[in-house]
């Protein structure tokens, strides 16, 4: 049984005091086993006296066993303690089989052994390492500390049939000093050391490591502490705290604490409307608690603890402890330089990096930060970066040649870049987006630095999600600045925000909401989200840059039936610009068949480094998905056809009545036509090849089906035309035959020889009337200014079996041109004249005369005579 020697002397706060263990009592009684039954008093071999501890469990596994006494009210921080106590293990230790005597801890046995990481010094043999030697640790939330290592060798000094007696001293100021004498009193080796940091002393541990064959070999006898010893009459006290995390805290105390205080209703932060929901036991003085809400972060935060007690009794009651919590918020770190293609080398080493820059005043720990490129993730070692500062970041390898341009952090898989279009982001250790790009080689704004050798560096780092317009090559002679502030730094605002870019559905219960760039936390704003008129039930990011959302709709979309998406308009960029286009049209796509989707414009011919486009129109009234339809070019002299080109690698709406306009380079096609609609003009890695003078292209389904083509040459262009060149052919209806040369014409000049996206400059409505022949106006003015510079003649017919013949005369009766000759119009159609003659000339100021003839299958013939005024 533990006894307590009579006192020395008395002192008004302390007293100095002894605790002896000699087990002659044949009892432990006041010792804790982490397993009951595993140690005991017993005489068999003892190594004093009559009685000493010895582990007898008979372990058919390998195991670990513990037993501990408890420490009251000992005082390590008002005086020496000096522990003593004889030792004989039965086998040679090794890695698997050790012992270890906790002089000071803070756990107890139970929970030592259920894996609560101790905090507290010990002595033993092979903790750490297997070389036999006798050494002090101190062990802080499981990890080791060599304090103190011995002259002793265990296995050699002492062996496995001898005793050790070991005395290890602790002066108030730290200084620990180690003997080991053997059998006969004899010295046998001495440590020395110095760590004056203390934890809680509330027990001695006695833990023995064992494989199955090599239980039941320790003995443990005679324990001696003398040491200060009085009665606590202080409440626990916070030595110290650690932000854990956006929401939890760990504090460390002086003493255990009392079980039953330490509960979530105990603990809040600045209000009482954020209490602690966890408090998790880390070891017997650290406790980790974590909050309902998050801190505020980089300002003072309050942790309020009504009451906090030691298992005496003692308590402290309305404790307020101040903390300001610092965590990276989206765009705090920036990637501010990308070197994707170091080769042919300018001046800096021939290898890939980036530069990341901390835009605050604060700093950061990047340990387990992740940098991700394209699926691709690699962690980031533990690396502070201060307000301001850049850090290249480069493979491990590479590490060696940047250290001369500024502070360098190597990851052991740094991932590929590459001069292409990709994504590079980066996340801290939760997961959280800290800052991201989707850079293109169109970036450059350099087709010589474009092919290597030259960084892309952002120019203002004030807007970091400013992409496409904030992003240039490196004007440095080096080619790049890595380390230091970049040589294209400059002010460049981003002043717009255009907001919703696609909206489309996987199901009726799924949204996809596409934005033009990442976005500050939308779903703060999930109430105002409107969806048909509707609220939505979730809101989620799917995309890494935050610029993707899946919503779920309150109720299931229809099929066939064309939805808005509404989003409020007090959403703004991390710039603070509201946004623009806040609402956006979809639906629950169907497949597309014949003419549903149709031919409307074509660019052939453009003006050198301009790329083609090709529009098509929904004249249907279905919701049409643009990533299940293909282009594709024929070459009627041979029969070949081109490969297929997707003209969407994305899943896109095309609502009925509307234009979709794809091209190679949109930027350019919508800076040359001054009036195109950008919202209905689309980037696509390629087009079918379209020769400048003639060809032929098929629209096609994803089943392969056809659903339109056209039969295009640089004759089908107003023949007046002295060049045209970057003039495109618009037909004068979407839904009129695209296979018909006539229904195609030049776009008018007024309107910059182009409109894709928008209405055709020559469009010309279709019939309102129940008459069988209908012009379009009474008069053409052909100058291509968009305004009546052709005469559209339609028909509204009975029957099938309609033929046509058109014929153009002046005034005088003469002969000027055959519009159609026998052609076969079904019950409608639409045919043209654009005020040439029969040899393509432009025809004089006039009155002209229109003879239409028409044959029907039923043998009948009618007649009409019709005039036009033909102004020049």
């Amino acid at each position: 049984m533990k006894k307590v020697i009579l006192l020395v002397t008395f002192m008004p706060v302390m007293a100095f005091g002894q605790i002896k263990e000699n087990f002659e009592s044949g009892t432990i009684t006041n010792w804790i086993q982490s397993s009951e039954g595993h140690w005991k008093a017993e005489s068999a071999e003892s190594i004093s006296g009559d009685f000493s501890l010895h582990h007898i469990y008979d372990d058919s596994q390998s195991g670990s066993d513990c037993i501990g006494l408890p420490l009251t009210n000992l005082h390590p921080d008002e005086g020496t303690i000096r522990w003593s106590f004889l030792l004989r293990h039965g086998c040679d230790p090794s890695s698997s089989n050790y012992w270890t005597v906790y002089l000071m801890s803070d756990t107890d046995p139970v929970s030592f052994i259920r894996g609560i990481n101790p905090c507290g010094f010990a002595i033993g043999v092979n903790l750490t390492g297997y070389d036999d030697t006798l050494r002090l640790w101190k062990i802080k939330s499981g990890q080791t500390f060599i304090i103190a290592t011995c002259t002793v060798n265990w296995q050699d000094d002492i062996g496995i049939a001898n005793v050790a007696k070991i005395v290890v001293d602790r002066s108030i100021n730290g200084i620990w000093n180690i003997s080991v004498y053997d059998s006969f009193n004899k010295l046998s080796g001495t440590a020395l050391g110095a760590d004056n940091e203390l934890f809680g002393t509330e027990w001695l541990l006695v833990n023995y490591r064992y494989t199955s064959t090599r239980d039941k070999l320790l003995w443990f006898d005679d324990l001696d502490i003398e040491g200060v010893y009085h009665e606590d009459n202080k409440p626990p006290e916070i030595l110290s705290y650690r932000f854990s995390g956006m929401n939890s805290i760990e504090i460390t105390l002086d003493e255990a604490a009392d079980e039953k205080i330490m509960q979530p209703d105990n603990f809040s932060v600045n209000n009482e409307n954020n209490k602690a929901i966890n408090v998790r036991k880390k070891t017997a003085l650290i406790y980790q608690l974590e909050f309902e809400n998050e801190f505020n972060n980089k300002s003072i935060n309050n942790l309020n603890i009504s009451q906090l007690c030691d298992r005496s009794g003692n308590c402290a009651s309305n404790i307020n402890l101040q903390f300001t919590p610092v965590w990276a918020e989206t765009g705090d770190v920036i990637i501010s330089e990308i070197m994707a293609d170091p080769l042919p080398v300018v001046s800096l080493p021939g290898k890939e990096y980036l530069e990341i820059y901390n835009r605050t005043k604060f700093t950061y720990d990047l340990k387990n930060w992740k940098l991700s490129v394209l699926g691709q993730s690699a962690s980031i070692p533990s690396a502070e970066l201060k307000p301001e500062e850049y850090i290249i970041l480069c493979s491990f390898a590479d590490t060696s040649l940047y250290m001369n341009y500024g502070k360098v952090t190597g990851l052991k898989s740094f991932p590929a870049l590459t001069d292409e279009e990709r994504m590079i982001y980066l996340t801290d250790s939760l997961g959280n987006l800290i800052h991201g790009v989707e850079y293109s080689s169109g970036w450059y704004g350099n087709k010589l630095k474009e092919e290597g050798g030259w960084s892309l560096e952002i120019i203002d780092t004030g807007f970091p999600f400013y992409s496409t317009g904030n992003w240039e090559a490196s004007s440095s002679g080096k080619g790049g600045t890595p380390g230091s502030v970049n040589s294209s730094s400059r002010s460049n605002p981003d002043g717009f925000f255009h907001g919703i870019e696609n909206v489309f559905t996987e199901d009726s219960v799924t949204v996809n909401a596409i934005f033009s760039e990442t976005l500050p936390d939308i779903t703060d704003y999930h109430n105002g989200i409107l969806i048909g008129g509707n609220r939505i039930v979730t809101i989620f990011s799917s995309d890494p840059l935050l610029r993707r959302f899946t919503l779920e709709p309150a109720e299931p979309l229809v099929r066939g039936k064309i939805y808005s998406i509404n989003i409020p308009l007090n959403v703004t960029d991390f710039a603070n610009n509201s946004i623009t286009r806040s609402t956006f049209k979809f639906g629950i796509p169907e497949n597309a068949a014949k003419k549903d989707i149709v031919f409307n414009e074509l660019l052939f011919n453009p003006y050198p480094d301009d790329p083609d486009f090709v529009e098509i129109f929904n004249c249907s009234e279905k919701i049409i998905d643009a990533s299940r339809l293909y282009l594709a070019s024929v070459n009627d002299a041979t029969g070949d056809t081109s490969e297929i080109k997707q003209i969407s690698e994305e899943h896109r709406c095309i609502i009925p009545g509307s234009f979709y306009t794809v091209t190679t380079d949109r930027e350019k096609i919508i800076k040359r036509y001054s009036s195109s609609d950008q919202e209905n003009i689309f980037n696509v890695a390629s087009i079918p090849s379209m020769s400048d003078d003639i060809g032929h292209l098929l629209l096609l389904n994803r089943e392969m089906q056809l659903i339109d083509e056209v039969y295009y040459n640089d004759r089908m262009h107003y023949s007046l035309l002295v060049n045209n060149e970057g003039v495109s052919l618009e037909k004068i209806r979407p839904e009129i035959n695209s296979g018909e040369s006539m229904n195609w014409h030049s776009a008018s000049e007024s309107s910059g020889f182009g409109t894709p996206g928008v209405v055709n400059s020559v469009f010309c409505p279709g019939i309102t009337t129940s008459d069988q022949v209908v012009f379009s106006s009474g008069r053409i003015s052909p100058d291509n200014n968009g305004i009546d510079d052709v005469l559209v003649i339609d028909f509204n017919l009975n029957g099938i079996g309609n033929i046509i013949s058109i014929t153009i005369f002046d005034e005088t009766g003469s002969y000027v041109r055959k519009i159609a000759e026998n052609f076969f119009a079904g019950d409608e159609a639409s045919l043209i004249w654009d005020g040439t003659a029969n040899d393509g000339s432009l025809v004089n100021t006039g009155i002209y005369i229109v003879l239409i003839e028409l044959y029907n299958d039923k043998g009948k013939i009618k007649t009409w005579k019709k005039v036009c005024t033909v102004i020049r």
